[in-house]
């Protein structure tokens, strides 16, 4: 009991301790890169407002392949994805998803170049990730997403919604990042607030 006490002030006081080690194993996972593997059915929610089912059939570094239940193949860019679930828990995703009317800012579409993106920083992501935080995804479309981060990636965003529900947010479909107390954990917000965590 004692040490778990000592491995949570050590935590506390250095939130980073383990980021490095952390960003050199998963840095550059993908879930195309698993899924064109191990073939399970998903449903994916894009940019122009399709919600298409099926098994990731090939990847490319910009690119994938779908191939849906009745076989057709469909090659779709990555930046085109929201966000994606597996098909058995679409319903529930589906039920627990808000969407707001407006988006805080104007609607945007896919942004391909990385400068016009809002981004999260890894050492935000990080300690939110450990300390459990539940946080509010709101993502490009005003769809908002509710829950706990579980891991991340470069690209990608693994998230808990209630019940334990897996989501996988694409990071460049992200719109802002926000706690229960309404701060947002966006780079350009911490870097003008200071605090990354």
């Amino acid at each position: 009991m004692g040490s778990a006490a000592g491995d949570t002030v050590q935590a506390e006081e250095n939130p980073l301790e383990g980021l490095k080690a952390y960003l050199q194993e998963r840095q550059m996972g993908s879930v195309f890169d698993t899924e064109c593997v191990q073939g399970g059915s998903w449903t994916l929610f894009l940019h122009d407002g399709r919600r298409l089912t099926g098994t990731v059939s090939g990847n490319e570094t910009y690119e994938f392949e779908l191939t849906t239940p009745d076989g057709v193949r469909e090659k779709i860019h990555k930046v085109q994805v929201k966000f994606l679930c597996r098909e058995a828990d679409t319903a529930e995703v589906a039920k627990q998803m808000k969407t707001v009317p407006r988006p805080p800012e104007k609607p945007e579409g896919p942004h391909f170049h990385p400068r016009y993106r809002h981004h999260i920083k890894n050492k935000t992501l990080y300690p939110l990730m450990n300390r459990r935080e539940v946080l509010f995804f709101t993502m490009l479309g005003g769809e908002v997403l509710r829950g706990v981060v579980q891991g991340f990636t470069r690209f990608e965003v693994y998230l808990a919604m209630k019940r334990g529900v897996p989501v996988v947010l694409l990071r460049h479909a992200v719109l802002d990042v926000r706690d229960k107390k309404d701060r947002s954990y966006l780079k350009k917000a911490v870097e003008q607030a200071g605090k990354y965590w």
